[in-house]
This record gives C-alpha cells, sequence and structure tokens, in this order.
C-alpha cells in the first residue's frame, strides 16, 4: 500500500468516527462549472471557523473560514467552487494544501 493509500484510508476512518462524534460535516458541493440543473456531490468536510489576529502586537483581528475536504475518487474542490454545510454557504476562495487525500481551503461565506 502506497502513503497516499494509507493517508486516504485513515481520513475515511477519521472523518467517519470524528462526525459520529459531532466534530466532523457531511456537505453538499457544487463544482464552479457545474450546470444549473447537476445535483451536487456529498461530499466529507471539516469547517475550522477561528478569528485570525493581524498584527505585531495582534491589534486587528479578523474572520476566517477554512475547509479541508476529504477527497474521494472524481472529486477534487475546484477554485469558486460552492459548500453547504450546517446551514451555511462556502466559496473556495484559495487553496492552501492538498496531500492527495485532504484538500484545504480558504473560503469566504456567500449570503444566500
Amino acid at each position: 500500500m502506497s502513503q497516499r493509500a494509507a493517508l486516504a484510508a485513515l481520513d475515511d476512518d477519521l472523518h467517519a468516527a470524528f462526525a459520529d462524534a459531532g466534530l466532523a460535516d457531511m456537505g453538499l458541493y457544487a463544482a464552479p462549472n457545474a450546470a444549473p440543473d447537476a445535483p451536487p456531490l456529498d461530499v466529507r468536510v471539516y469547517v475550522d471557523r477561528d478569528t485570525q489576529t493581524l498584527g505585531d502586537v495582534r491589534q486587528v483581528q479578523a474572520g476566517r473560514v477554512e475547509v479541508a475536504y476529504v477527497l474521494q475518487p472524481g472529486f477534487r474542490p475546484a477554485q469558486n467552487g460552492v459548500l453547504l454545510v450546517d446551514g451555511d454557504r462556502y466559496e473556495n476562495a484559495n487553496p492552501i494544501s492538498d496531500d492527495g487525500s485532504v484538500s484545504r481551503w480558504l473560503v469566504r461565506r456567500v449570503r444566500a
């Protein structure tokens, strides 16, 4: 088994356990170039909602949300893809990392 396959299997198991404990989510993903009548994809995600502090003495606070997508065969999140999860709607802004098993994105909240 390759390292990538081992990571994918581990991430599958971890997400299932975290989802059962309420620490991970299932979401609906629409690719940026999807047809308007195309059904969204079921995706497994972790949503990190936090506050980022900026400045030398952390004088400014800014909201920052990152989404980690657990990758599946045939699925790769893309820039401007839209995720609906737990009542919130996000649009992928910039990729942060991708180890072949989990793809992490900086997202922006979209008002419906």
